[in-house]
């Protein structure tokens, strides 16, 4: 028997149907689909009443606050007092509001979505999952804002206008390469594929990069450089995900990014037990198969959100 969802559950779902439907490549085949949800139930009803009315009563603020990062793009104490004013008035704090992420970017991603986006330019953008990014072009200096999430930068060189991606307090700046920013909480982290970039966190003196080398930062505390693994650290544009010799509790935090709902895994020593192999992203039942038969764990489905792992022999 199929357990009813929660109320969070299917405001998490009509969220998702929300974003979906504004975008620009929607299909019909998902209109249908949302046809379908929205009809299996009050629930689906009430959880779409509700998120219309949340996210639509954020969508004028958020105008506001793009408006304001728009006019002011270099005066961040500015800029971010505009946008702290208009939070407060509708009674939220850019941190976790990721609707409102969403609603003031250019160009936005879902949980387990991705999407290349051609610039101006001619640069790409690959964003992967919850991403959300502002472009600002002008003849002096090509700007991006990472707001969240993670994108995959391959800029068409212009030694006349830099091309500059800002995240938190540092920045990144480039005239022609490929690389990646990635955002999670307060920490940025850059990864270069090609050519050299500049990294700068605060008033500190930057860092360059070469290919394979990365550097994070945090605030306006700046790491030393380091390599990566390349297969690795850009395996997500393939819809993979590598992991080598790492924590479950880790593997999972990343998987569970992409995926809806959560997954909780129970017990210490489970939670340390090592894994290595390659994901991939859109095959989660695969995913969850081959960690039982290979960890010796049992995966238990309590809701069609929620799924736990436990030692124990696979089913």
């Amino acid at each position: 028997m199929t357990a009813t969802p929660t109320a969070d559950a299917l405001f998490e779902e009509a969220s998702g149907w929300y974003f979906r439907l504004q975008a620009e490549d929607v299909t019909r085949a998902e209109r249908d689909a949302f046809a379908l949800w929205l009809g299996l139930g009050q629930g689906q009803d009430d959880a779409w009443q509700e998120v219309q009315a949340v996210l639509g009563g954020l969508r004028e603020p958020a105008r506001v606050i793009r408006r304001a990062e728009q006019a002011a793009w270099r005066k961040p104490v500015r800029r971010w007092a505009c946008a702290a004013a208009v939070l407060l008035a509708v009674g939220l704090t850019a941190q976790n509001t990721p609707w409102l992420d969403r609603l003031r970017a250019d160009y936005a991603t879902g949980t387990g979505e991705s999407r290349t986006v051609e610039l101006a330019d001619g640069s790409q953008l690959q964003l992967n999952t919850d991403s959300a990014i502002q472009i600002r072009m002008s003849g002096g200096e090509r700007q991006v804002r990472l707001l969240r999430g993670e994108g995959f930068f391959s800029v068409t060189p212009d030694p006349a206008r830099p091309f500059v991606v800002q995240s938190g307090d540092g920045w990144v700046k480039v005239v022609g390469t490929r690389f990646s920013v990635a955002r999670r909480d307060e920490q940025t982290r850059v990864q270069v594929a090609q050519g050299k970039v500049q990294v700068s966190a605060g008033n500190g003196e930057p860092v360059y990069l070469e290919p394979g080398r990365a550097v994070e930062y945090q605030g306006q505390q700046l790491s030393a450089a380091h390599g990566f693994d390349p297969a690795s650290g850009f395996a997500w544009r393939q819809r993979q995900l590598v992991f080598r010799q790492q924590p479950l509790s880790e593997v999972v935090s990343e998987l569970n990014r992409y995926w809806p709902g959560k997954t909780l895994v129970l017990g210490e020593a489970l939670r340390n037990r090592v894994v290595s192999g390659v994901f991939e992203i859109d095959k989660p039942d695969a995913v969850i198969q081959a960690l039982e038969y290979t960890l010796n764990l049992h995966a238990e489905h309590y809701t069609p959100y929620l799924l736990v792992l436990r030692e124990g022999n696979a089913s």
